[in-house]
């Protein structure tokens, strides 16, 4: 799995009621995960949530503001004045107003038509996320392949 070097990840941070992007993301100890320490399907999880987080903070996270940003007198109706700059409770403000417009509510309809035609079987996800899934799909055949590439020496699980 590629991922990007440490420091070329983004993390984000709210001062003063702006959204200010910050670069140079430090890993929790110098050199990152230590191959030899854990397991390998525990070190790939965590490099892909941490992943998974960066990816939300650099694109998510933004267009989550700039909707903030634009909105931001109803946004801070609801928030204290001491909690203005505490990026969960005005996720949560913008979130309760989110719920309310009439894309969110129609997700939410729409999302039962969808788990209702997951458990019958009969969902088509041919279009749904397509280069997400792609990429799954590699990640998930590398690791079995690594895996049964030792498998003479780890056993594969079944005895």
């Amino acid at each position: 799995m590629a991922l990007e070097p440490m420091e070329k990840l983004m993390r984000h941070v709210k001062v003063v009621c702006e959204y200010c992007p910050t670069h140079h993301h430090k890993p929790s100890y110098p050199g990152g995960n230590r191959d030899w320490e854990m397991h390998p399907s525990w070190i790939a999880g965590m490099e892909s949530l941490n992943a998974y987080s960066d990816w939300v903070s650099s694109m998510v996270l933004p267009v989550a503001f700039q909707w903030i940003e634009e909105h931001k007198s109803e946004v801070y109706a609801s928030v204290p004045e001491d909690l203005r700059d505490d990026v969960g409770v005005v996720i949560a403000a913008a979130f309760k107003l989110i719920k309310e417009l009439p894309t969110y509510k129609n997700g939410v309809e729409k999302s039962a038509a969808y788990e209702a035609d997951v458990a019958k079987g009969t969902y088509d996800s041919s279009k749904t996320n397509p280069v997400w899934t792609s990429i799954v799909k590699k990640i998930r055949s590398g690791t079995e392949e690594a895996f049964a590439e030792q498998s003479s020496i780890l056993g594969d699980g079944s005895e």
